[in-house]
C-alpha cells in the first residue's frame, strides 16, 4: 500500500470490505495530508469518517463517482471509432491509417487517465502494481506500432476496474445496510409529550415509542403495548416475534403491528446491532491463513515474473525460437512484444482478490442468516471441523423442566392426578413445580397451602388434602416407597426428577400417582444432529455434567450415540483434546456462558442463542444470534463451501496464468489476451465468491 511509504506513517491498514482505511502516525510530523493526496492521486474518492481535527479533503461530489464510467464510455466509443476506420481504411475507403491511428491514441489517452497516476504514485512507493505493468505495456505496443491493440488494452482494462469496484461495493453494501436499519430520529417522551430526537440522545432509562411500521431506535424492555418484531437482522428468523411486557426487543427490528413503549437499556453506541455490525467490519478486515499465504505467494510471484518478462526481452532475440542467434529489428520486435505481454499477465489480480472476496461474502452471508463469525480463519476451520460436541442443559436442552412421564397408582387418571398436584404447587416457587403447572388442563381451587422447602407442599383441593413431593417427604408421611417402587426405579433410570403426588393426612396417606420430570429436550435437535451428520460431519458428541441417565435420556431422544457424563468444566476442557486426538478438529457448541473453558478449548468455540448477552457475543469465536441448532450445520456448511470457492478460485487463477505464461513464451498470446488472463479472470472469481451472498447457505454437503 503506497500509503505506508509515507514518512511519518508508523501503520496503514485497509479493510478490503468497509473501504476503511486505518492509520497510525508520527502526531509530531502529520502526514495526513500527504496521504489523503496519495489516496486523491491514485485516483481513489476519499472521505472523512472522523473530520475532527483532520486534513481538508476533496468533496467527493456526483461527478467524483461518475468520473470512471464517462471515462470508460469516452475511451470505448473512440477505440469503436478507430476499428471503424481501420477497417473503412482496410477496404480502401480510406485512403490513410492515420485517422484510425489518432482514434486509438486518444483512446489510450483517455482511458490511461485511469491508470497513469495510480502508476506514478506506485513508483513512488517503490511498488509494482498492475497500473506500472499496465502502463509499460500501453507504452511499448504503442512503440512497436500496436496502436490499436494498445488502445483495446487500455479499454479492456479500465472497463474490468469499473465492473470489479462495482463488485466488490456490493460486498460493502451488504454490510452498510445493517447500519441503515437503525432509524435517524426516536421519538421519546419528555415532560409529558414525545419529542423525535437522534438515538444518540437519548439516555438509557428514557422511555421512547415506537409505531407500527417503524423500526425500533434502540435496544431496551417492552413498558407498555404488545407486538410482533421482525428481528432478521439480528437474529436470521424470518418469521416475526411475539413480544409483550417485559419481553426484550433490539435496535434495528421492524415493529410490524402494534404500538409500544420501550424502556431503553443501552446507548446507541452499544446496542445489540452496533455491536454487530463492529465485529462484522472486524472479522471482514481480519486474514484467514489462507489469505495471507496468497499474500506472501503474490509478492514473490510478480517480481519474480517481471524479470522473466525482462529477461524474455534480452534473451529472446539472442537465442531465437531454436536457440541460435536471431539477429535483426523484426526479432526484437517480436521478442519485445511478448514480454509486453508477459508483463500484463505478471500481475497477480486475480489470485489476490480471490480469497478476500469469497471470505467477505461468506461472513456477510453469515450476518444475515443470524451468525456472528469472528473471522476468516474460523471460516476456514469450519471446513476442517470432524466432530462436533454439544453442550447438553440449555444447548440440547431448553434448560428448563417439563413433565415427561406420569405413573397412576390407584383408578386417578394422569390428568386428574396433574391436576390435582398443580393446585398446591401452584403457590410454589420451586423450579420442578412450574413443569408441573404448565402441564395441567385445568387447574382446582386450593386452600391452605404450605410449602416445607426441600420437601414438598401440601394443601387442601376439593376437601381433601393433597401432598407433592420427594421420596423422603413420602416417607415422613408414612408411605413406603414399596407402594411405587418400580416406577419411581423407572423414571429416576430415564434420568427423571421424580414427585411423588399423596392424598390423605397421617397415618392415612395413599400414593396417587408418580411424576417424572425433565430438563425439555429442544424439539428441533434431533434435526440439527441429523443435518450435521448427514452433512459431513463424522461425529456428534454430548458433553454434560449431568448423571448418566439423563445423559442416556436426552441422547436418545436427538440421535447422538456418544456422550460423555458426569463432567465438571475442566473434564469437558480435557475430553475436547481426547476427542480432537481421536478425530480431528472439533467445535463446541454451549451457552456461551458456563462452557467458557471447553469453547475456548475447542477449534471453533459456537456460542448458541446470544442476542442480547453482549459478553457472550464478545467472546465467543462463532456466535448463534437465535436457538436455533441448525445455525451449526449452517455455519460449517457455509464454512465447506467458502473455502472450495476459495480453492476454486486460488487453482482457476493460477492455471490461467500458467496457461498464458506459456502461450506468450511461444508467441501466440496477444496483449488483449494478456488482459483477459488477469482483468478478466478477477471478474470471474469476484462473480463466483459473490454467489456466496445468495440464498441462506444449504445446510447438507453438496
Amino acid at each position: 500500500m503506497s500509503v505506508r511509504q509515507i514518512p511519518g506513517v508508523l501503520s496503514a491498514d485497509l479493510n478490503f470490505a468497509t473501504g476503511l482505511l486505518l492509520m497510525e502516525y508520527d502526531r509530531q510530523r502529520d502526514p495526513r495530508s500527504k496521504a489523503v493526496s496519495t489516496v486523491v492521486g491514485a485516483g481513489h474518492g476519499i472521505e472523512a469518517v472522523d473530520a475532527e481535527d483532520g486534513p481538508a479533503l476533496p468533496q467527493v461530489t456526483r461527478w467524483t463517482r461518475m468520473r470512471t464510467e464517462v471515462i470508460v464510455a469516452v475511451s470505448s466509443a473512440l477505440l469503436l471509432i478507430g476499428w471503424l476506420l481501420s477497417a473503412a481504411h482496410g477496404s480502401g475507403a480510406v485512403s490513410s491509417e492515420v485517422p484510425a491511428t489518432v482514434a486509438y491514441a486518444l483512446a489510450i489517452i483517455v482511458g490511461g487517465s485511469l491508470v497513469w497516476r495510480r502508476a506514478a504514485v506506485s513508483l513512488t512507493a517503490r511498488t509494482l502494481d498492475m497500473n506500472v505493468l499496465m502502463t509499460l505495456a500501453v507504452t511499448g505496443a504503442a512503440a512497436l506500432g500496436e496502436w490499436g491493440e494498445g488502445a483495446t488494452v487500455i479499454v479492456l482494462f479500465a472497463l474490468g476496474g469499473m465492473l470489479e469496484a462495482r463488485s466488490v461495493a456490493r460486498t460493502r453494501r451488504s454490510i452498510r445496510g445493517l447500519l441503515d436499519l437503525t432509524p435517524e430520529r426516536a421519538r421519546v417522551r419528555r415532560d409529558g409529550a414525545e419529542v423525535q430526537v437522534a438515538p444518540g440522545e437519548v439516555a438509557v432509562g428514557e422511555i421512547v415509542v415506537v409505531r407500527p411500521g417503524e423500526r425500533v431506535p434502540l435496544d431496551g424492555v417492552i413498558a407498555e403495548g404488545s407486538s410482533a418484531f421482525d428481528e432478521s437482522a439480528i437474529t436470521g428468523e424470518s418469521v416475526p416475534a411475539d413480544r409483550g411486557p417485559g419481553a426484550q426487543v433490539f435496535a434495528g427490528s421492524l415493529n410490524t403491528s402494534g404500538l409500544v413503549a420501550i424502556t431503553t437499556t443501552a446507548p446507541a453506541e452499544d446496542t445489540t446491532l452496533a455491536r454487530i455490525v463492529h465485529l462484522v467490519e472486524e472479522a471482514q478486515a481480519g486474514r484467514a491463513p489462507v489469505q495471507r499465504f496468497v499474500d506472501r505467494f503474490s509478492r514473490v510471484y510478480t517480481p519474480l515474473v517481471v524479470a522473466g518478462a525482462a529477461a524474455v526481452a534480452v534473451a529472446g532475440p539472442l537465442l531465437g525460437e531454436a536457440g541460435v542467434l536471431q539477429p535483426g529489428l523484426e526479432g526484437w520486435r517480436e521478442w519485445m512484444y511478448r514480454s509486453l505481454t508477459l508483463l500484463v499477465i505478471s500481475c497477480p489480480c486475480a489470485l489476490v482478490v480471490s480469497t478476500p472476496v469469497a471470505i467477505v461474502s461468506g461472513i456477510t452471508r453469515a450476518t444475515r442468516d443470524g451468525i456472528l463469525v469472528k473471522g476468516g480463519a474460523f471460516l476456514e476451520r469450519a471446513a476442517g471441523v470432524r466432530v462436533v460436541a454439544f453442550d447438553k442443559t440449555g444447548t440440547l436442552t431448553e434448560g428448563r423442566p417439563v413433565v415427561a412421564e406420569v405413573v397412576s397408582v390407584v383408578d386417578a387418571t394422569p390428568a386428574d392426578i396433574i391436576a390435582r398436584a398443580a393446585a398446591v404447587e401452584a403457590h410454589s416457587n420451586h423450579p420442578l413445580a412450574g413443569a408441573v403447572v404448565a402441564a395441567a388442563d385445568g387447574i382446582p381451587a386450593a386452600r391452605d397451602v404450605y410449602e416445607e422447602p426441600g420437601r414438598g407442599t401440601r394443601g387442601i383441593v376439593d376437601g381433601r388434602v393433597i401432598s407433592v413431593g420427594s421420596g423422603r417427604y413420602a416417607t415422613e408421611l408414612g408411605v413406603g416407597a414399596h407402594d411405587a417402587a418400580d416406577a419411581i426405579a423407572a423414571l429416576e433410570t430415564q434420568g427423571l426428577a421424580v414427585l411423588l403426588v399423596m392424598e390423605g393426612e397421617a397415618p392415612s396417606v395413599r400414593l396417587l400417582g408418580v411424576i417424572g420430570v425433565a430438563d425439555a429436550v429442544r424439539p428441533e435437535a434431533r434435526d440439527a444432529v441429523e443435518l450435521l451428520t448427514g452433512g459431513g460431519v463424522g461425529h456428534v458428541v454430548m458433553l454434560t455434567g449431568d448423571g448418566p441417565e439423563a445423559a442416556v435420556r436426552v441422547a436418545a431422544t436427538v440421535g447422538i450415540s456418544e456422550y460423555r457424563a458426569r463432567l465438571l468444566p475442566q473434564d469437558k476442557s480435557a475430553a475436547v483434546a481426547e476427542l480432537r486426538e481421536e478425530y480431528g478438529a472439533v467445535a463446541v457448541v454451549g451457552d456461551g456462558i458456563n462452557d467458557a473453558p471447553a469453547l475456548a478449548a475447542a477449534d471453533i468455540g459456537i456460542a448458541m442463542g446470544v442476542a442480547g448477552s453482549h459478553t457472550a457475543i464478545e467472546t465467543a469465536d462463532v456466535a448463534l444470534m437465535s436457538d436455533d441448532l441448525a445455525g451449526v450445520a449452517r455455519f460449517l456448511s457455509l464454512g465447506r463451501r467458502t473455502m472450495r470457492i476459495v480453492r476454486q478460485n486460488v487453482i482457476a487463477s493460477i492455471a490461467v496464468k500458467v496457461v498464458f505464461i506459456a502461450l506468450a513464451l511461444a508467441g501466440k498470446a496477444t496483449l488483449w489476451m494478456a488482459v483477459f488472463a488477469d482483468t478478466g479472470i478477477a471478474l470471474l472469481v469476484i462473480a463466483n465468491g459473490l454467489r456466496l451472498l445468495g440464498p441462506r447457505t444449504p445446510t447438507r454437503a453438496g
